[in-house]
């Protein structure tokens, strides 16, 4: 059999129709399964807004009867407690709740024997309510336009009388399932609302109740007919209430589409929907569950549609769509025949031209083509490709030993560096020393930053210390926000120490980016050459490394490698890999520090400072993990232990008889830069069962150095919340009483340092003095903690502190221990 054959033109435009029809065929589909999912979720909205409307007469109904019910329960038990049993009298209250409630059919009272007035003996057969027993049983019902009262028949039978056996049995308000009931010679389908009474002891005395007649329900429920489908009411039970398309099911148990368990899952107390099958034959359709809440009893309208009846307008926009498009993709396939042939053919042929003879070695053959379009630029990219090449060598090169954001060489290009001088046989002399240069806190600032002004704060730090670095030596990106000067033309190490000092202090300067204004330090640790060897360079690098992880622990610091450091990195290794686990296994335990209030004496409150029972390397100070689980994030999950564990404390000190007592507890800028912080204090506190004020959170300044703006805000709504806010370790850092008016502070906790070799030094005296002055016209408390001795007791005492922490009193102790001291202390005071 003979092959067809095709021409390049045939085969693109047969190629092109394809494509065409397949992407008209895939944006057709696309847009016809949005139409379809539009028109079904606008007939599902429909159906509900309807069900809704449909439903609110009967629920409106059913919400007026329990009100009716309640006002009726109240009044009968204030006339029982104040002995003004009448029965003349609730016979006339019950007429006219009747004349007021239309859509109720009947109310009723029923009390136990001689429960209501003690009196059914004298009431035997005497009014018209009254039976022969005597109890007090009235039934007001409507006939007509009369209303009339009997007494209430079968109420003791355990069947006929469920609307007082029920709530006798559950002493609850009873929602009766359907059931008939004679009225006056009249058998009358319908439904009760049950209240108990109950008296001051809850022993049950009686009910007073209300019938609701289903005819109506189920006559409204007939005409209802969203989208061409019906609706029935469901009862707690599974019977029909009212059916929409089979009124001979009232009072049958509802007929199921597949199983219990699947219709149990469409009920509930919100509106719920699913496509199943339906029994009767109508293929799919939509079931809507909507919740009709009876005081405490759930019963569910069932709507029900045929998904056919949904989709009509889909349908007759899919006969629209399909006949548009056919006619578009003809339409296209002969224009794009003509377009083919004209534009296309022509420059293929000058492409197989040139590239046949570039084949062929003719390297200087040339494609020429003008058209203005991706021909041109085809042939100006074939004609430049030598050239090309040889730039794209370059670049890869280039790429291959340069950091691409800052333009810095980088690890690979200190490795080639150090290479190349041990080729060229260098043994040099040992003044050579290699800064590890790693910025503090980027990543906590990244975080809130886009990332290209990450990227922008990334190159002026890499600026700055290039600039600084000069003509001492070459300055190497690693990564991340490390960077590596290698310092070869310096005269000895004091000059190396001074070039890592002038490189802190210029990171350190403010840096702007866009309307903002960061501040940013850095750690720097120092490796210096003794004797060249061949791993010279990975050397030096892990030595500097070292360094620089133990300068993190004091941070905007340098420090020169020694052998010792490398016990110092073991252990802080270990801790880092253990902090997960150790919250796992309850290694962590809080200490309690006491603080003294000095106008009474007495003990008002803790601080909880955290503690770490390591198995291998005992108690374990925070100075050596805060640092750690703040560098790797564990700060978060573990500063919300710490909230926890002390709200649970204060809790479980108040079920031992303690006074309301406060905890202070630590808060660090990393734990403020959470978005949920103010939800995840509230819920902390709120799970604890504790007062807000109860917890006072302590803040350092350093909170502040990163968007204050948002810090205030967080601020102010920890405060709304009724959370105590401390500054802490104020006269540490960059401590100004100016700024203290604009914070929502309760206190201000005057660190260690303030009080240090006050005895005997007036100046000192003065300012503290003077600090607490301002303070308390600020209307903030003074808290001074590390007192330890009487002499320093005194002088705070003098000028007026209000409260004070420290070992004169107690270190921090376990909670059995603060407990013990607590009653030991107050006890002496009183």
């Amino acid at each position: 059999m003979r092959k067809i054959r095709l021409s390049i033109a045939q085969k693109l435009i047969f190629s092109l129709g394809l494509l065409v029809t397949l992407s008209f065929v895939i944006l057709v589909s696309g847009h016809l399964i949005k139409l379809y999912q539009s028109n079904l979720r606008e007939s599902e909205l429909l159906a509900q807004t309807q069900s809704i409307s449909n439903i609110h007469p009967f629920s409106l109904l059913m919400d007026q009867t329990v009100t009716m019910l309640d006002t009726l329960e109240a009044t009968m038990k204030q006339m029982n407690k104040e002995h003004l049993q009448n029965r003349e009298f609730i016979v006339d209250l019950l007429k006219q709740v009747m004349e007021n409630h239309p859509g109720v059919i009947g109310v009723y009272t029923i009390w136990e024997p001689n429960a209501y007035d003690g009196k059914d003996e004298l009431n035997r057969n005497k009014n018209s309510y009254d039976d022969a027993t005597g109890r007090f049983i009235p039934y007001v019902f409507r006939k007509g336009n009369a209303i009339e009262s009997l007494p209430i028949q079968f109420y003791e039978d355990k069947v006929l009388g469920s609307f007082y056996q029920i709530p006798k049995v559950t002493k609850s308000f009873s929602l009766i399932e359907p059931y008939y009931y004679d009225v006056d010679g009249n058998s009358v389908l319908m439904t009760s609302l049950v209240l108990p009474i109950l008296d001051e002891n809850g022993e049950f005395t009686g009910v007073v109740g209300a019938d609701i007649s289903l005819e109506s329900v189920q006559k409204h429920i007939e005409t209802f007919r969203p989208l061409g489908g019906y609706a029935n009411i469901i009862t707690t039970e599974n019977k029909y209430l009212a059916n929409g398309r089979n009124p001979e099911l009232v009072n049958h148990t509802y007929q199921m589409w597949s199983n219990t368990d699947e219709l149990e899952a469409m009920k509930g107390t919100q509106p719920r929907l699913n496509y199943t099958s339906d029994p009767g034959g109508e293929g799919t359709v939509l079931r809507l569950f909507n919740p009709i809440l009876v005081h405490n009893v759930l019963w569910h309208m069932e709507t029900v549609i045929p998904k056919k009846n949904m989709l009509s307008n889909y349908y007759k926009s899919l006969w629209e769509s399909l006949l548009i498009t056919g006619l578009a993709l003809l339409f296209m396939a002969a224009i794009m025949g003509l377009l083919v042939r004209k534009i296309i053919l022509v420059n293929i042929h000058k492409v197989i031209q040139a590239t046949s003879a570039v084949a062929a070695g003719n390297e200087g053959q040339q494609l020429n083509i003008y058209t203005n379009d991706e021909f041109e630029s085809m042939a100006n990219h074939f004609n430049n490709m030598l050239n090309q090449r040889k730039e794209a060598e370059q670049l890869i090169e280039y790429q291959s030993t340069h950091d691409l954001l800052t333009g810095l060489p980088n690890r690979y290009a200190y490795h080639r560096y150090m290479e190349g001088k041990s080729i060229a046989g260098h043994t040099g002399p040992s003044h050579l020393a290699l800064l590890f240069i790693d910025l503090d806190r980027f990543k906590m600032i990244n975080d809130k930053l886009d990332h290209a002004m990450g990227d922008q704060l990334l190159k002026q730090m890499a600026e700055r210390i290039a600039a600084k670095v000069g003509v001492y030596g070459k300055v190497f990106r690693f990564g991340g926000d490390e960077y590596i000067a290698l310092l070869e033309n310096v005269a000895h190490l004091h000059q190396a120490f001074h070039i890592a000092e002038e490189i802190l202090n210029v990171i350190a300067e403010p840096i702007q980016l866009k309307d903002r204004i960061f501040y940013i330090t850095a750690s720097i640790g120092m490796s210096v050459l003794h004797e060249w060897t061949p791993d010279v360079a990975n050397q030096l690098v892990k030595e500097s490394d070292i360094a620089m992880y133990v300068a993190k622990k004091e941070r905007n610091t340098c420090k020169v490698y020694s052998p010792s450091m490398n016990d110092v990195t073991k252990k802080e290794l270990i801790l880092e890999n253990s902090l997960f686990k150790a919250l796992e296994l309850g290694q962590f335990v809080l200490y309690y520090q006491p603080k003294i209030d000095m106008s009474t004496g007495s003990i008002y409150g803790a601080e909880a400072l955290i503690r770490w029972k390591h198995p291998e390397l005992g108690m374990v100070s925070p100075l050596d993990f805060i640092p750690i689980a703040e560098k790797t994030g564990f700060i978060i999950p573990l500063g919300e232990w710490v909230l926890y564990t002390a709200c649970q404390q204060i809790r479980e000190w108040e079920r031992m008889g303690l006074p309301s007592l406060s905890v202070s507890v630590n808060m660090s800028m990393i734990q403020f830069q959470q978005k949920q912080i103010v939800h995840t204090i509230e819920r902390i506190i709120s799970d604890a069962g504790i007062r807000p004020a109860q917890i006072e959170l302590e803040i350092t300044e350093s909170i502040f150095m990163e968007n204050p703006g948002h810090t205030l805000k967080i601020l102010h709504e920890l405060q709304q919340l009724g959370v105590k806010l401390s500054l802490d370790d104020f006269g540490t850092g960059y401590s100004s009483l100016s700024y203290l008016q604009n914070i929502p502070l309760h206190t201000l906790k005057l660190d260690k340092s303030f009080i240090s070799g006050i005895v005997g030094d007036i100046k000192k005296q003065m300012i503290f003095k003077s600090v607490i002055v301002i303070a308390h016209n600020l209307n903030l408390r003074v808290v001074t903690e590390g007192v330890e001795t009487q002499e320093e007791l005194d002088i705070i005492t003098d000028h007026n502190c209000d409260a004070v922490q420290g070992y004169i009193y107690s270190p921090p102790v376990p909670a059995p221990k603060f407990v013990q001291l607590y009653m030991e202390h107050n006890k002496e005071e009183t």
